[in-house]
C-alpha cells in the first residue's frame, strides 16, 4: 500500500524500490477528476471522498500536504466553475478563487487572516498582540489537533499518510495579518520593535508545535513559511538570520524531542538559506523548482528532500518539455535515498488531462526504473 511507503520514506534507513511521491490532489480539475476516477462530484457530491481515495491510488500518491482528502462538503465546499465564473463568495460572504472544484480564500497582498483588523499604520502593526485573536492554550490546541489528525487519517484509508501543518511558522505570521507591504515596513523602519513583535508570534507558535507533538499516531509535522520569492529571499539572508532563524529551534524542538520528523516548507527560491533552516534542525525540506536540487542531494542526501518537478510545463508544456523536466528532477533527486517526487504548485485545474496521462506514466516508470538502475 502507498501509505506504508509514505510512512517508510520518513524512517532514516528508507532504502525502497521506487521513489515515493507526495502530491496536493485537490486543485484538479472536475474533468480531470471524472477522467481518472469515474466520479462527478459537483453532480455527487456525497462522492467527493470516494473519487479522491480513487485518485490517490492511481497517482500512488504515498504522501499527502496538507490535512488528508476532501471528505465532505461541510469541510470542502464544493463549487461549479462551468459557469465561468473566476471568483465566487463562500458561505460567509468571503471572496473565493478557483481552486480545482472547491475554491481558495483570495488573499489581499499575502493576508490570509482576513477576519483579523489590518492595523492602519506602522505603529499599530508593531504594537500588534497576537495572543489576543491566536488565545488557545496547549491543551486547547491539543484537543482540537488530535481530532483533526483523525479526521486526516481517516479521509484517506490507506492510500497515503497526511503529513499535518502549521502554516504561519514565524515569518509568514506578519505576511498573513498585516499583508507583504505592511511586513516590510516594520520589518525595516524599527528592528529592535519587529524583534520584539517577532517574539511575540513564536510564542503563538511553539504552543502549536507543542500541542502537535503531543497528538497520539504523529509520523511527521510540516512547519511552513513563505521566505522567498521566485527570484530569491524577500530580505537579505543575514536580516533571516536576525529575526526569523533564532526563533526555528524553540519552534521545531517539540516535534523532534518526540522523535518525529520535521519538514520544513517554502515557497519561490530559498537556496540561500537552506543551511539555515538544516542548522535550526530541519529533518526534511519541501520545495519548490526555483530550488538547487542539484546542492541539495549533494549537501544533504540523507534528509527528506519533496519537489520539485515544475508544475507550469505540466499546464503548458510540450510532452517533450515535460519529460525533460520530469527525468531531470527525478534523475538528480534519485541519487539522495529519501528523495519524494512533487509538484511544484501542486496538479492544478489548469493541466489537460493528456499532460496529466502522459506525466503520470512517465513518472511511474521513472520511479521504479531508476531505483532499480542503483
Amino acid at each position: 500500500m502507498s501509505i506504508e511507503l509514505g510512512l517508510a520514506v520518513l524512517q532514516p534507513d528508507y532504502h525502497g524500490n521506487r521513489i515515493p511521491v507526495m502530491e496536493k490532489l485537490e486543485p484538479l480539475s472536475r474533468e480531470a477528476i471524472v477522467h481518472f476516477s469515474g466520479i462527478d462530484p459537483v453532480v455527487e457530491p456525497h462522492r467527493v471522498n470516494e473519487a479522491f481515495q480513487r485518485i490517490a491510488e492511481i497517482f500512488e500518491a504515498d504522501l499527502n500536504w496538507g490535512f488528508g482528502l476532501p471528505i465532505n462538503t461541510e469541510t470542502f465546499t464544493i463549487y461549479d466553475w462551468s459557469d465561468g465564473e473566476t471568483v465566487k463568495l463562500d458561505s460567509a460572504g468571503n471572496q473565493v478563487v478557483q481552486w480545482g472544484i472547491f475554491g481558495a480564500m483570495h488573499q489581499e497582498d499575502g493576508r490570509h487572516f482576513v477576519h483579523i483588523p489590518k492595523p492602519g499604520s506602522l505603529e499599530e502593526a508593531l504594537d500588534f498582540q497576537p495572543l489576543e485573536y491566536f488565545p488557545q492554550t496547549v491543551e486547547e490546541y491539543r484537543e482540537i489537533f488530535q481530532s483533526l489528525h483523525e479526521i486526516m487519517l481517516a479521509s484517506v484509508g490507506d492510500t497515503c499518510y497526511p503529513i499535518p501543518h502549521h502554516y504561519t511558522t514565524c515569518f509568514h505570521w506578519p505576511l498573513a495579518v498585516f499583508g507583504f507591504e505592511l511586513l516590510c515596513l516594520p520589518g525595516m523602519a524599527d528592528e529592535d520593535r519587529f524583534q520584539e513583535l517577532m517574539n511575540r508570534f513564536a510564542e503563538v507558535t511553539i504552543r502549536i508545535t507543542t500541542a502537535w507533538s503531543q497528538v497520539e499516531g504523529l509520523r511527521a509535522f510540516t512547519v511552513h513559511d513563505d521566505l522567498a520569492l521566485s527570484r530569491g529571499p524577500v530580505f537579505r539572508p543575514d536580516w533571516y538570520r536576525r529575526h526569523i532563524f533564532p526563533h526555528y529551534p524553540a519552534i521545531f524542538a517539540p516535534i523532534r524531542e518526540k522523535g518525529v520528523p520535521l519538514i520544513f516548507t517554502s515557497d519561490g527560491n530559498y537556496t540561500e538559506l537552506v543551511d539555515d533552516i538544516v542548522e535550526a534542525g530541519a529533518d526534511g525540506l519541501v520545495f519548490e523548482h526555483f530550488v538547487d536540487l542539484e546542492m541539495l542531494v549533494e549537501k544533504y542526501p540523507d534528509k527528506i528532500l519533496i519537489g520539485n518537478i515544475d508544475g507550469s510545463i505540466l499546464a503548458r508544456g510540450t510532452r517533450e518539455e515535460i519529460e525533460i523536466e520530469t527525468r531531470r528532477c527525478m534523475e538528480v533527486g534519485s541519487c539522495a535515498s529519501r528523495f519524494v517526487v512533487s509538484v511544484s504548485g501542486h496538479l492544478t485545474h489548469d493541466i489537460p488531462i493528456e499532460n496529466l496521462e502522459y506525466y503520470l506514466n512517465l513518472r511511474k516508470t521513472l520511479a521504479r526504473n531508476l531505483r532499480t538502475d542503483q
